[in-house]
C-alpha cells in the first residue's frame, strides 16, 4: 500500500511540474520586450518574482497527496493541451505609464471589472480549482451545450491568466515609494470611497453609530450625573504608585489611538480630487464627513479613557480598563474584516478589498504649508498636554480634600461591644498627614459639641492596613498615632475613601477577645449638597440643611425631616405587659417641650420622662443605638444640671433637665460610672422600618446588671412583653400622620372613647384569642378572631372557655367557623421518654384514651377547644403491656364540659395476659369496676353508648371462635349472650368486630382458615362480613346479612377493619394492605335491606405504598357517628373521605397523613382524627388532627341549637323541643342518671327557617333550675332564648311565631299532680269583697299533710290571650296540686307548694278584683290548649 502510494505521488508530481512550467512560460509571456531582452543577462523584478512563485508553487505541489495531485493534473491538462494554439490569439495590454494621471488607476479598474466577473481561483487549492471548473461547466452546458469540457475549463482559466498579466502594474504601485494609503482597512474608508447610497456607506455608518453608541453609554454609565462636586467618582487619594502609572497611562492613551492619529494624517495629507476618476463616491463631502466622524470618535475615546482612569485606585485596574477601550477602538476594524471576509454579503466584500487596495500619490513637503508640516506634532503634544493638565488638577484637589466627605453618619450594632452604640451619629473630617498620600479622620460630632475629653474617631493604620475606630483623646485629633489601638477595624484594605469600607465587613473583639464581625455596620456621607438653602433636596424639601443638620419645618422632625413630629405622649400598649423589675415603673411618659418650642433631646431623639417625686423621674432616652428605660437616680447629676452649673460658652435651654441632656449626657459609660439603666429596646438600626423619632413600637430586653458591666456599658437580656404605643388619637386621615381609636372608637380632644369592648388608650385591644368568638373579628384580619371561631383553632382562657358563654355553662358551639373543611389542624400530644405513647386510642365525644404501653398505663384527655386536657392516668400492672386495646365510651347522652362537671367514662382495656378490665372515670378521677380475669380477650369493641360490650375469646391460644356480649345494668357489665358459629357450614374465626351505637347491631369478620399442604403456611380459605341484629325476645344476634369478600388472601391469616356506625345503618370494611388494598361500605335501606354504597376510591401506586410492620387489628379504619366520614389507613398513609349526598359521591378531605403504623380514631362528628405514633419523638406522638365540624343546613333550614346546663338534681329535670307549627317533637327528654347533676347538655339540627318553634322544661319537684342551671337556644349562631326558672316549669317561644293580639296578654298555667285534676279560671268584673262565685268545697284533710309531688307525672298546661285584668286561678279537688299560673311574666307561685280545692291564684291587675266572677275556662279533667 505504500509502494504503490509513492508511485502514484511521484507520478503526480512530474505531471504537476509540468503545469508549473507552463505557468512559468505564460508569465514570462506576459512580460514585455524589455523585460525579455534582459532577461538573459539581469533579471527583472518581475522575473525574480515570477521564480519565487514557481518556486513557492513547487514547494505546494510537495506538501499535496497523491490524490490532491492526479486530481489536480487531470484538470490542467486541457490547459496545457490548447497553451500553444492559444498564445498567438491573445492581445498584450497596453503598459501602464506611472506618469500618466489618466493610466494612473487602469490596473486597478480592470481589477475590478475581472472580479465583478467571477472570483479569484487560488491554483494552489485544487478544491477551489474543481469547484470552479464545475461551475463553469455548468455555466457552458446552460448556454453552449456543444462545446466540451476542455473548453469550459480553457475559459474558466483565461480570466485567472488575466489576472496575473496585470499583478505587474498592481505590483508596481505597491512598490513605488511615492505612494501610500491614507486610510487603513477601517470602516471609515468605506465611509469615504462608497458613495452615499451604496450598501457599503451605510454599512460604515451603522459601524459608526454603534461604535458611537458604545461609548457614549460607557461616559453615561461611568459619570455621577447626580454629584454636584465629584461627577467623575474620584477617589479622596491613591497611593504613589497608581498616581505615577495614571500620568504614564494617560501618555499612553494619545499614542495607542490610532484612529486618532490616523485622521490626523488624512488631515494633514488633505483631499485628493483624482480620486473620483476610480471611485465616482468619493468627493470631498464623503471625505470630510468620514474624517469628522473618526476625528470624533478618537476624541470621544481619549475622553473616556480618562474619565475611566482617573477613579481607579490600582495599577491592575487601569490596565484592565485599557483592554476594555480597546474593544471600542477596534469595532471600526473587525466591521471591515468582517465585510473584506464575505460574512456580509459579495458586494460589501468587492468594497472592502478596493478600499484595502485604494492608494495615493503622497504629496511632497515642498507643496505643504507650515500648518501641515507641524499640523501632526502640535496636535499629538496638545493633546497630552490637555490629559496631563487634568491628571495634575485632580492631583491637586485630592490633597486638599476637595473629593472627602466632610461629614458622615455611623451606625454600629452592639449585640457584642454593647459600648459601640453610644458612638454612633456624626462624624466631621480632620485631614492628617503630608505629602500626595494624605489621609483622612473622623471625628465624633457629639463628644465635641459636649466638650468631652475622650470622643469615637476613626482613622487608618498603616500596621494592619484596616481603618479602625477608637476612643481617643482630645488631643489626639491632629494625630493618627493611636490609630492602631482600635476597637473596632474594617477588612484589610489600602483605600483612601473610608466610605468604601462600608461595603466590607468590620470587626470587633468579643469578651474572649476573639475577633468577630460587627453587625450591623453602615455609614454614608452626610454632608448638606445645598448649604443653606431653604426646602432644600437634602431635607426632603421640608427645611434648611446647614452643618449637616436640618431645621425642620412644623410637623416635621430629624435631621433630614425625615420624620413627622414625634408623638409628645407614651403609653405602654394594653395588649402586652407592664415593665416589671425590682420596682415600679411608669407605664406613661410624656415629652418635655422648652420654651422656644423645641424638645429636650438625646442623640436627636426626644426625651420622655414621668415625675413621680418632686425632682425624680421615670425616663425614656435614646442611646445611640437603643432606646433605654431609667430613673434619674441611675444618671450622673440626679439628670439635672442647673443654671449655675454651666460651664463656659454653654448656653441655658431653660430646664435642668435639658440642660443635663444637651450640655452633659453622652450614652458611654466609660464617660460615667454612676450611669446605668433597667431595660433597652431593640437596637435602632438607622434607614430601616426601626428607624423613628419615638420608641414606638420597639421590642424591649432587661438590660445587663450594672456591676456585670462595670466600666462598659449594658448589653442586652431576657426580652420583655413590653411595647409602646402613642396614646394621643388624631382620627383625620389628611393629617400628616393619623393615630387614630381603634375597632370603631371616638377620639375626643386627643383621647379614645372605645366600643365593641375594646380596651386601651387607643381601644387597641380587641376581643380576639380569648376564647369567645365575636363575629365582628371572624375575619382573615384579625386571622379569624384569633381562632376562636373554631374548634380546631381556638384556645380557652381564663376569661372564656371554648364554644361556651362567658360562665362556660351555656354552649354556644362554633357556628361562625369559617376555616375550610379539607385543612387540617394538628395538635400533637407527646408521651414521656420510652412511653411508647399511642400504640392504642380511641376517642368518643371530647375524650379520648390514649395507651402508653411501655409505661404500662392509659391516659384520659378531655377537649377544650384545640386543646387536650389530662384528666387522670390509669396503672396497670408493671410489665404487663397494660394498654395493648383501649377503648372509650362518652355514655348515652351528648354532653359537653363545663367548670363543674366532666362526661362520664367507660373505659376498656387489655393487656398482654388477655385480660378486660372496665375503669369509670367521673369529674375526680377514673376507678377499676370490673376484671375479667376467667376469659383470655383477643379484641373487643364498645358501643357508643357505652352500654354494650362485645370481645372476641380464646382458647387455648387458638383463633377466637366465640364473642361474648355484656350489657351494662346499674354501671356494670353483666352477660348477655355468647355468638358462635355465625356461618353454619363451618367453624369460622371471628376476628374483628363493631358495635351500634346502642349495641343493637353487631358486625363481625368471620375467616375460614387452612394450611397450604405445599407451604405448610396457614392461609384463608372463605371471607365473609355478617351482621347481626339484636332480639330482645329471643336474647340473641340474629344474623341479618353476610357478604363475601372477593379478594386473592390466600396467603396469610389477617384482620380486617371493620366499623360501624353509630344508628347501625353503615357499614365499612377493608384491607389496609398495599397489596390488595381496598374499602367497602354497605348501607341499610329503610326496608332493613343491605346494598352497596359506592365506596372511595382507594389508589395505591405500589412504588409508593409501603406496608406497615405493625399489627393491622382493627385498627386501621375509622367512622363518624352517621357514616358520612371515613378514614383509612394504607400501608401507612391514612385518607380521609366525606359522602357529597349532592354528587352522591365520596371525596377526599385534606391530604394524605404519611408515614403511620398505628391506630385510627374519629370522633362522632368527623371534625377530630387521631392517630397514634408510639415510635415518634422521644416516647411516641399521638397525632390530633381537627376541621372545621359544624353542622351544615341547607340554604332555606337554619341550625337550631340547645345547650341546656341541669343543676344537682337531674332527676328532676325534664324538657323537649318541638315545631309548633306541626307539633312535631324534635327533642325530648325524661330526667338523667344521677352521674349528670351540672351536665350541659347538648343537641344540634336543621329545622325550617320559618317556623315557629316551643321550648318547655319542668322541674318534677317544683324546684326550677337551680344555679348554675341554664337553657339557651340559638338560631344560626344568634341567641334566641336564653334563661332559667323557678317552680315547675318554663316555657319558651321563638321564631316565626304569632302574637296576642293589640290590648290584650300572654296567660300560661301549669299544674302537675298525681291523678287528673280539675280546675277553673274566673274573671273579676267590679270591685267588691274577695268570695268567688262557683261550688264550695271543704278542703280535704289531707291539704294539711306534705307532700313533695314524687313520682306524679300527670301534667296539664293552658294558655291563650286575656284582658290585662284580675283573674282567679282555682283546683276543684280534693288533692293536692303544683300549680304555676301567668299573666304577663306575672307569676303567681304556691306557696306551699301544694294547692288544694279552692285556694285562689290571682293574677293579672289585682286592683280589679270584686265579688262578682264570670268562668272563663271550666275542666273536668286534664287539658293542653296549644297556643293560639
Amino acid at each position: 500500500m505504500t509502494q504503490r502510494s509513492s508511485e502514484d505521488k511521484v507520478h503526480a508530481t512530474a505531471s504537476m511540474r509540468g503545469s508549473t512550467a507552463f505557468f512559468d512560460i505564460e508569465n514570462a509571456c506576459c512580460s514585455d520586450d524589455t523585460t525579455s531582452e534582459n532577461s538573459a543577462t539581469t533579471p527583472s523584478p518581475n522575473q525574480q518574482q515570477q521564480k519565487a512563485k514557481a518556486k513557492a508553487q513547487s514547494s505546494l505541489i510537495e506538501t499535496l497527496s497523491p490524490k490532491d495531485l492526479e486530481h489536480l493534473a487531470l484538470l490542467l491538462q486541457p490547459v496545457m493541451m490548447k497553451h500553444a494554439s492559444q498564445q498567438h490569439q491573445e492581445e498584450e495590454e497596453p503598459e501602464i505609464d506611472l506618469s500618466d494621471m489618466s493610466q494612473r488607476f487602469q490596473p486597478f479598474q480592470a481589477m475590478k471589472d475581472d472580479e465583478e466577473e467571477e472570483p479569484e481561483i487560488d491554483l494552489s487549492k485544487p478544491s477551489q480549482v474543481e469547484e470552479s471548473a464545475l461551475y463553469s461547466w455548468q455555466e457552458e452546458d446552460e448556454d453552449e451545450p456543444e462545446k466540451d469540457n476542455q473548453q469550459v475549463v480553457q475559459r474558466q482559466l483565461n480570466p485567472q491568466r488575466r489576472r496575473r498579466k496585470r499583478q505587474g502594474g498592481r505590483q508596481a504601485l505597491q512598490d513605488d515609494p511615492e505612494w501610500h494609503s491614507p486610510f487603513g482597512e477601517s470602516t471609515y474608508s468605506l465611509l469615504y470611497l462608497s458613495g452615499f447610497n451604496s450598501r457599503g456607506f451605510w454599512y460604515a455608518f451603522l459601524v459608526y453609530a454603534t461604535q458611537i453608541t458604545v461609548i457614549s453609554l460607557t461616559l453615561i454609565d461611568v459619570v455621577d450625573w447626580t454629584s454636584p462636586t465629584n461627577k467623575l467618582n474620584l477617589p479622596p487619594n491613591v497611593n504613589m504608585s497608581v498616581t505615577i502609572a495614571q500620568g504614564i497611562a494617560l501618555f499612553q492613551a494619545v499614542a495607542f489611538q490610532f484612529d486618532l492619529l490616523e485622521v490626523v494624517s488624512k488631515l494633514k495629507d488633505g483631499f485628493h480630487p483624482e480620486v473620483q476618476e476610480t471611485y465616482p463616491g468619493a468627493t470631498y463631502l464623503s471625505w470630510l464627513l468620514s474624517c469628522t466622524a473618526q476625528l470624533i470618535a478618537g476624541l470621544l475615546l481619549l475622553v473616556c479613557i480618562f474619565i475611566l482612569i482617573m477613579p481607579v485606585d490600582n495599577v491592575l485596574d487601569i490596565m484592565l480598563n485599557f483592554a476594555a477601550l480597546d474593544f471600542m477602538a477596534d469595532i471600526d476594524d473587525v466591521a471591515f474584516y468582517i465585510a473584506k471576509a464575505g460574512f456580509v454579503g459579495r458586494e460589501l466584500q468587492r468594497a472592502a478589498n478596493k478600499a484595502a487596495e485604494f492608494k495615493v500619490r503622497k504629496r511632497t513637503i515642498a507643496a505643504q504649508g507650515w500648518l501641515q508640516r507641524f499640523w501632526k506634532p502640535l496636535l499629538f503634544h496638545m493633546l497630552i498636554g490637555a490629559l496631563l493638565a487634568g491628571w495634575v488638577t485632580i492631583i491637586g484637589f485630592r490633597f486638599s480634600g476637595k473629593y472627602v466627605c466632610n461629614t458622615i453618619m455611623v451606625n454600629m450594632g452592639d449585640d457584642f461591644v454593647p459600648s459601640m452604640g453610644p458612638f454612633n451619629g456624626m462624624y466631621d473630617l480632620q485631614l492628617v498627614g503630608g505629602g500626595l498620600e494624605r489621609r483622612a479622620q473622623y471625628v465624633e460630632r457629639r463628644a465635641v459639641e459636649i466638650d468631652s475629653p475622650r470622643r469615637g474617631i476613626f482613622g487608618y493604620c498603616d500596621d494592619i492596613k484596616a481603618w479602625t475606630f477608637r476612643v481617643g483623646y482630645k488631643d489626639d485629633d491632629d494625630s493618627s498615632d493611636d490609630a492602631c489601638q482600635w476597637v473596632a477595624r474594617s477588612a484589610e484594605t489600602d483605600t483612601f475613601d473610608f466610605l468604601n469600607t462600608a461595603a466590607s465587613q468590620w470587626f470587633v473583639r468579643d469578651s474572649t477577645q476573639r475577633e468577630v464581625v460587627l453587625e450591623p455596620f453602615s455609614l454614608f456621607c452626610f454632608d448638606c449638597q445645598e448649604e443653606d438653602v431653604e426646602n432644600s433636596d437634602d431635607c426632603g424639601r421640608k427645611g434648611t440643611c446647614s452643618n449637616a443638620v436640618c431645621q425642620c419645618e412644623d410637623g416635621w422632625y430629624g435631621l433630614r425631616c425625615e420624620f413627622v413630629s414625634p408623638c409628645s405622649w407614651i403609653t405602654i400598649d394594653a395588649r402586652t405587659e407592664d415593665f416589671a423589675s425590682t420596682r415600679d415603673w411608669s407605664d406613661e411618659f410624656q415629652s418635655i417641650e422648652l420654651g422656644s418650642g423645641a424638645l429636650v433631646e438625646a442623640y436627636y431623639r426626644p426625651v420622655y420622662v414621668y415625675e413621680y417625686d418632686t425632682g425624680d423621674y421615670d425616663v425614656v432616652m435614646f442611646t445611640g443605638g437603643r432606646w433605654a428605660l431609667t430613673s434619674s437616680e441611675f444618671l450622673p447629676h440626679g439628670g439635672r444640671i442647673p443654671d449655675k452649673l454651666l460651664g463656659d460658652g454653654q448656653e441655658s435651654v431653660g430646664s435642668d433637665i435639658g440642660n443635663f441632656f444637651k450640655h452633659h449626657f453622652h450614652g458611654y459609660k466609660g464617660y460615667s460610672a454612676n450611669y446605668s439603666v433597667a431595660f433597652l429596646s431593640d437596637y435602632v438600626e438607622l434607614g430601616t422600618h426601626l428607624d423613628s423619632s419615638a420608641p414606638i413600637g420597639f421590642t424591649w430586653y432587661f438590660a445587663e446588671e450594672a456591676k456585670e458591666a462595670s466600666n462598659r456599658n449594658q448589653g442586652t437580656s431576657k426580652e420583655v412583653d413590653t411595647v409602646f404605643l402613642c396614646q394621643v388619637c388624631n382620627d383625620n386621615s389628611s393629617s400628616i400622620e393619623s393615630n387614630p381609636c381603634l375597632y370603631d372608637g371616638i377620639c375626643v380632644d386627643g383621647k379614645c372613647e372605645c366600643s365593641l369592648d375594646s380596651t386601651g388608650s387607643l381601644c387597641e385591644v380587641p376581643p380576639v384569642r380569648n376564647g369567645h368568638c365575636d363575629p365582628n373579628f371572624n375575619t382573615p384580619e384579625f386571622k379569624m378572631d384569633g381562632g376562636d371561631c373554631c374548634e380546631s383553632t381556638c384556645e380557652s382562657t381564663s376569661q372564656y372557655v371554648c364554644g361556651a358563654e362567658k360562665d362556660g355553662y351555656v354552649s354556644t358551639g362554633y357556628f361562625y367557623c369559617d376555616l375550610p373543611k379539607d385543612e387540617w389542624q394538628s395538635h400533637p400530644i407527646e408521651g414521656d421518654a420510652g412511653s411508647y405513647a399511642g400504640f392504642a386510642l380511641g376517642i368518643s365525644m371530647g375524650s379520648m384514651a390514649v395507651s402508653e404501653l411501655l409505661q404500662d398505663r392509659v391516659r384520659i384527655y378531655d377537649q377544650v377547644g384545640s386543646s387536650w386536657v389530662l384528666r387522670d392516668t390509669i396503672l396497670g400492672a408493671p410489665n404487663s403491656r397494660f394498654g395493648l386495646r383501649v377503648a372509650i365510651s362518652s355514655g348515652p347522652f351528648n354532653v359537653v364540659g363545663n367548670p363543674s362537671f366532666k362526661a362520664p367514662l367507660t373505659v376498656a382495656t387489655t393487656d398482654t395476659f388477655r385480660t378486660l378490665r372496665i375503669y369509670k372515670c367521673d369529674m375526680d378521677g377514673c376507678e377499676l369496676t370490673q376484671e375479667f380475669s376467667t376469659i383470655l380477650v383477643h379484641d373487643f369493641t364498645l358501643s357508643y353508648d357505652g352500654t354494650v360490650l362485645a370481645a372476641s375469646l380464646l382458647t387455648s391460644n387458638q383463633a377466637p371462635t366465640m364473642i361474648r356480649v355484656f350489657e351494662s345494668k346499674q354501671g356494670l357489665f353483666e352477660f348477655r349472650t355468647d355468638v358462635t358459629n355465625v356461618r353454619q357450614n363451618f367453624t369460622t374465626s371471628l376476628l374483628s368486630m363493631s358495635l351500634s351505637g346502642d349495641g343493637s347491631t353487631l358486625a363481625v369478620q368471620n375467616q375460614l382458615a387452612g394450611v397450604d399442604p405445599a407451604t405448610n403456611m396457614p392461609v384463608v380459605i372463605d371471607e365473609h362480613v355478617s351482621v347481626m341484629f339484636w332480639n330482645e325476645f329471643a336474647r340473641a344476634y340474629d344474623v341479618e346479612d353476610e357478604f363475601r369478600l372477593e379478594s386473592n388472601f390466600n396467603t396469610i391469616i389477617y384482620s380486617l377493619s371493620v366499623r360501624l356506625s353509630q344508628d347501625g345503618s353503615v357499614l365499612a370494611f377493608g384491607f389496609p394492605r398495599c397489596v390488595d388494598a381496598r374499602l367497602r361500605v354497605r348501607v341499610r335501606n329503610d326496608d332493613n335491606k343491605w346494598s352497596d354504597q359506592r365506596a372511595p376510591l382507594i389508589v395505591v401506586e405500589s412504588n409508593q405504598c409501603t406496608d406497615s410492620e405493625r399489627p393491622h387489628r382493627n385498627n386501621a379504619l375509622a367512622l363518624s357517628s352517621d357514616g358520612s366520614k371515613i378514614a383509612f389507613r394504607v400501608g401507612t398513609k391514612v385518607k380521609v373521605f366525606e359522602w357529597d349526598f349532592g354528587s352522591e359521591d365520596w371525596s377526599e378531605v385534606g391530604d394524605e397523613f404519611p408515614f403511620l403504623h398505628y391506630p385510627v380514631s374519629m370522633s362522632s362528628d368527623g371534625s377530630t382524627l387521631a392517630i397514634g405514633a408510639p415510635e415518634d419523638g422521644i416516647g411516641g406522638v399521638t397525632s390530633i388532627y381537627s376541621v372545621a365540624g359544624r353542622k351544615l343546613c341547607p340554604s332555606d333550614m337554619s341550625l337550631l341549637r340547645v345547650s341546656i346546663t341541669i343543676d344537682r338534681f337531674p332527676g328532676d329535670v325534664l324538657w323537649n323541643l318541638a315545631n309548633n307549627n306541626t307539633g312535631e317533637i324534635l327533642f325530648e327528654q325524661e330526667a338523667y342518671p344521677p352521674e349528670y347533676a351540672y351536665a350541659t347538655i347538648l343537641e344540634e339540627t336543621c329545622v325550617p327557617a320559618d317556623s315557629c318553634f316551643v321550648f318547655s322544661i319542668r322541674n318534677r319537684k317544683g324546684r326550677g333550675l337551680q344555679a348554675p342551671g341554664q337553657y339557651a337556644l340559638l338560631m344560626d349562631g344568634e341567641t334566641v332564648v336564653n334563661g332559667t326558672f323557678e317552680g315547675l316549669f318554663a316555657r319558651e317561644y321563638f321564631g316565626n311565631c304569632p302574637s296576642c293580639p293589640a290590648g290584650t296578654l300572654p296567660f300560661s298555667m301549669m299544674m302537675m299532680s298525681c291523678e287528673p285534676i280539675p280546675w277553673h279560671l274566673l274573671e273579676v268584673t267590679s270591685v267588691g269583697n274577695t268570695s268567688t262565685t262557683g261550688s264550695e268545697l271543704a278542703p280535704p284533710s289531707s291539704c294539711n299533710e306534705d307532700w313533695n309531688g314524687e313520682n306524679c307525672t300527670q301534667w296539664v298546661s293552658y294558655e291563650t290571650c286575656l284582658d290585662p285584668v284580675c283573674y282567679i286561678f282555682q283546683v276543684l279537688s280534693h288533692r293536692q296540686a303544683h300549680v304555676e299560673v301567668s299573666l304577663w311574666n306575672v307569676t303567681r307561685r304556691p306557696l306551699p307548694s301544694a294547692v288544694c280545692f279552692g285556694e285562689p291564684q290571682f293574677v293579672g291587675d289585682l286592683w280589679k278584683c270584686n265579688n262578682v266572677g264570670r268562668e272563663v275556662v271550666h275542666s273536668s279533667g286534664l287539658v293542653d290548649i296549644p297556643f293560639p
